[in-house]
């Protein structure tokens, strides 16, 4: 069988507009994975929902057709499993930058390494990597570094770790968990607790396991997805996470319209959808209305 026959076979248990979950392996770039994956299933309209650094691996969320219209829902929280190396800092702050500092390792202890894990839990104001693609004056940092430009402060932003934890020390080597929100850099992390235990450090290791209510196990492979081996998430199923409110064809037409839908509503997030199942849009409950704040679906 061919490589263009698999991929129409595959494409028969594929809806027109969804998402897939991938595997990426260490060694590619996001955008490379996407775009075999676009190539493998014919898709002409196909994101992602978030990169890794090539070193890296794990998982990531494919959406194409009207899905794409999802990334900013399919999940704030993340979850990664990750190894730092103590005494060695790179430019970087991965395994793929060069080494500028080799420090000799302290003695640590298991509960040293919790105390300043645990540190790290909660709301906190994170310093950037160098090699990022945070914007300074109009241009990607990543750029300035690539063209030796230097950068006087890196910016800093809120981040949010809801969960960290030691799984495994075996000096120079943390390995840990972590599940934070959006926009947090494991690269970061383990350059700050470096840093804290006065040795410098990197993240050597990266591996994405979750992404909201996502999680690797349900994802494929590329070569999974040569044989067909893979499933596509429908676009109505595509937010298992919100709460859904189903309307009546009066508040249909109110709510596709940019209109408020009156009735009891807490406050947070919907997925908004009609009497058939279809997802009309997502919606923001005021306690008693909701408001669109994102519509699919025009009637």
């Amino acid at each position: 069988m061919t490589f263009q026959q698999q991929t129409t076979e595959s494409q028969l248990n594929i809806p027109s507009d969804g998402i897939i979950l991938v595997n990426k392996p260490s060694g590619m770039r996001t955008t490379e994975l996407l775009n075999k994956v676009k190539f493998l299933l014919s898709l002409k309209k196909a994101g992602h929902g978030g990169t890794l650094d090539p070193f890296a691996e794990g998982l990531i969320i494919i959406l194409f057709g009207k899905a794409t219209k999802l990334m900013d829902y399919i999940g704030d929280e993340k979850e990664y499993i990750g190894t730092m190396k103590l005494g060695v800092v790179t430019d970087t702050d991965d395994p793929d930058g060069e080494v500028v500092e080799e420090n000799e390792v302290p003695e640590l202890t298991e509960e040293e390494i919790k105390e300043t894990l645990s540190g790290f839990k909660g709301r906190f104001n994170q310093i950037v990597p160098l090699y990022s693609a945070v914007k300074r004056n109009g241009e990607r940092l990543y750029n300035k570094a690539r063209k030796g430009e230097k950068v006087d402060k890196l910016p800093g932003r809120e981040v949010v770790v809801e969960e960290i934890e030691l799984l495994d020390f075996s000096p120079p080597f943390i390995k840990f968990r972590c599940l934070a929100h959006r926009g947090t850099y494991m690269r970061s992390l383990a350059r700050d607790v470096g840093a804290i235990l006065g040795c410098g450090a990197h993240l050597c290791k990266l591996s994405r396991v979750s992404i909201g209510p996502y999680k690797i196990d349900d994802s494929s492979t590329l070569s999974d997805m040569k044989k067909g081996d893979f499933k596509a998430i429908e676009f109505r199923k595509a937010l298992p996470h919100l709460k859904a409110i189903t309307l009546r064809e009066d508040g249909i037409w109110d709510f596709v319209h940019g209109g408020k839908v009156r009735g009891f509503y807490p406050k947070g997030l919907y997925q908004v959808r009609d009497n058939r199942g279809n997802l009309l849009g997502i919606g923001k409950g005021e306690t008693y209305a909701v408001q669109p704040v994102k519509v699919f679906h025009n009637k």
